[in-house]
């Protein structure tokens, strides 16, 4: 119990120091008022939580130990431990504060993701922070631990544990007995709303924030979100998903299949698709007077611009989700990395019925988030830096190699493919833009190690590759479409800020597309929708996007869908409508210039909140019961 009950006392320490220091990095976003005073009352109770969590592996060290080690070198024994937990503790709370320098949040899903991924996430530490002065901060905060533990007389009170190990188990029982209750008893959830989401963060702990979004990793639509009863909730997602360019296939309530039906020959134009790693819509307008994006800005004006669409979510596996499966972003982890996510209706599946050549290329390992998995079992051929010799690369990073690089891959696979006689699609995701913001110097006359840098040569490597395809005979038949995965942050002072869904999309190609703006708000669903409308293709559909082309698009609602796993979320005629865990909503007026939320009453969008539930619940219990299945939409 005297180990556990010293880490405990740690943990609470090296907290409350944490919480300040992330005040200090959120200074100008948090609000100083009395809320502040709340957010660390109420952090310090989940402090205290942790505090047990802490105490569980501390307790079952003192077990392990053998009572003879406890007798004779006791005193070394809890010198030892004390320098071990202080270095834990004091590394947890430096995570913490480079975690929230990248999301602004404390620990999430993206960390449980990242902990999977430890040799991207090493390399990627190892390349964008001082380590050194890390690690030599962490000895010194160990030294510090075992001085003042010497000094307090605490070495002493910590080496007289019970030598009897039957005595020592019972304190690692009952403290696990009391880590389990906890579990069960307390959530995130019940951390009451602040009008700042900022103040709201720095009231959760890092180390209970993190375990409680790994129990979270999966959530139930039907058990925790408001639901009407199904064959309602699907026949009301229906009516808004169909239009005079989709009819229902059948008159089935549970059928949400629709029939899209074209005029004339489908074009055979190959499709190359990029994803573009965390590119906001805002760098398009510049940054401190520089252009990041001349490229860019020069193709959305020559091809068809989506001016107002919003990104699914805040990963790179929503916008794959958003792109290949074109559904809505139900809560949870993404598709991409659910179980049962096999042979599924995709963009991929549209094109090999045609008899494309498939493929996902990716500049980094494709094992990340799944993705190699995901593609491999939904017909496509992945290409990543695990396919590709050393003579295929010539800059690479922790994450992958840089855009340049990629592209050559793009080019050299069209060229494959032409040379065969094989209309393809490729489907190209980018890794520059990604801490730690390093590529191949020359070429944009800025240096490595900043996101704007990091924008600028993305671009520049997307102009390169536009200007070499302009040059191949598969040119003239290629439609190119460009699109941002997701906003390079996401945190907002609103429980959801839709301005950091706000992501660029364009398609071009001269010979095939004319010009024209589309400042209808729309969703990252929608694109491939699209795409497939400018080929003129007939098929059968359980998408959720629309082309936003056709002639019935103009009398659907224009409406995105926005997500961060628990949240989901229906932005439509300025109103947002979040559906939460525990059949809790919230509806709201929504300023989409600053995404500022101001809530209304439940009964004043009633049609906003049902068709809300209608469309996430049908989207979810399509994927729960295989009707996403490539057959199903098939037959």
């Amino acid at each position: 119990m005297r180990v556990s009950l010293w880490v405990a006392g740690l943990q609470l320490v090296t907290a409350t120091i944490a919480r300040g220091a992330l005040l200090f990095q959120a200074r100008h976003d948090v609000t100083w008022d009395a809320s502040l005073f709340g957010a660390f009352a109420i952090g310090f109770g989940y402090d205290l939580l942790a505090s047990v969590y802490v105490a569980v592996p501390a307790a079952l060290f003192a077990w392990l130990m053998p009572g003879i080690v406890w007798r004779k070198a006791g005193f070394a024994t809890a010198a030892a431990f004390v320098a071990i937990s202080a270095v834990l503790l004091a590394f947890v709370a430096v995570a913490e504060w480079f975690f929230w320098d990248e999301f602004q949040v404390r620990f999430n899903f993206i960390a449980v993701d990242y902990l999977v991924y430890t040799q991207e996430v090493v390399d990627n530490i190892k390349q964008s922070y001082p380590m050194p002065a890390v690690f030599g901060g962490l000895a010194l905060a160990a030294g510090l631990a075992v001085y003042l533990a010497y000094r307090s007389g605490s070495l002493r009170w910590i080496q007289a544990v019970p030598s009897l190990w039957q005595q020592r188990a019972a304190s690692l029982v009952g403290i696990g007995i009391m880590g389990t209750v906890i579990s069960y008893v307390f959530s995130q959830a019940q951390i009451p709303a602040f009008a700042n989401q900022y103040n709201r963060e720095l009231a959760k702990n890092g180390i209970y924030s993190f375990c409680a979004a790994f129990w979270e990793n999966e959530i139930d639509y039907e058990r925790f979100y408001k639901k009407l009863p199904v064959e309602v909730a699907l026949a009301r997602a229906k009516a808004l998903l169909c239009s005079a360019d989709e009819v229902p296939l059948t008159d089935q309530p549970l059928d949400m299949r629709r029939k899209i039906e074209r005029a004339g020959p489908e074009h055979r134009w190959n499709v190359v698709l990029i994803s573009v790693e965390s590119l906001s819509h805002e760098f398009l307008a510049g940054r401190n007077g520089h252009e990041l994006t001349p490229h860019v800005n020069r193709l959305r004006k020559e091809g068809i611009d989506f001016t107002n669409l919003r990104a699914t979510g805040t990963r790179t596996v929503r916008g794959l989700e958003a792109l290949t499966l074109c559904v809505p972003p139900t809560p949870g982890q993404s598709i991409v990395w659910r179980p049962r996510n096999e042979k599924l209706f995709s963009t991929g599946a549209l094109f090999r019925a045609r008899g494309y050549d498939t493929a996902y290329l990716y500049g980094g390992d494709a094992i990340f988030d799944n993705m190699r998995y995901f593609f491999s079992n939904n017909g496509y051929r992945v290409v990543d830096r695990q396919a590709k010799t050393r003579d295929d690369i010539t800059f690479q990073n922790a994450w992958g190699v840089c855009d340049e690089d990629l592209f050559r891959w793009a080019t050299a696979e069209a060229d494959a493919d032409t040379a065969k006689g094989q209309p393809f699609f490729l489907h190209v995701m980018t890794v520059s833009n990604h801490r730690p913001f390093t590529f191949p110097t020359g070429g944009i006359g800025m240096a490595c190690g900043t996101r704007d840098a990091a924008v600028a040569y993305t671009d520049h490597a997307i102009g390169q590759f536009i200007e070499q395809a302009r040059s191949k005979p598969w040119f003239e038949n290629t439609v190119f479409a460009v699109i941002a995965d997701h906003c390079h942050s996401s945190a907002g002072k609103s429980l959801l800020d839709v301005t950091k869904y706000h992501i660029p999309c364009f398609i071009w190609n001269p010979k095939l597309v004319a010009a024209r703006t589309v400042d209808t708000l729309c969703s990252q669903i929608d694109l491939m929708p699209t795409v497939a409308g400018l080929l003129n293709w007939s098929y059968t559909t359980t998408f959720f996007g629309h082309d936003l082309l056709a002639t019935g698009a103009a009398r659907l609602q224009p409406r995105a869908f926005v997500s961060n796993y628990q949240k989901i979320c229906l932005l439509r005629d300025g109103h947002l409508a979040t559906l939460m865990p525990k059949q809790q909503f919230v509806l709201g007026q929504v300023d989409l210039r600053n995404g500022q939320l101001t809530p209304i009453a439940a009964n004043a969008q009633t049609e906003l909140l049902d068709d809300t539930i209608a469309l996430y619940q049908a989207a979810a219990w399509m994927f729960k019961n295989g009707h996403l299945a490539y057959e199903d939409a098939a037959r």
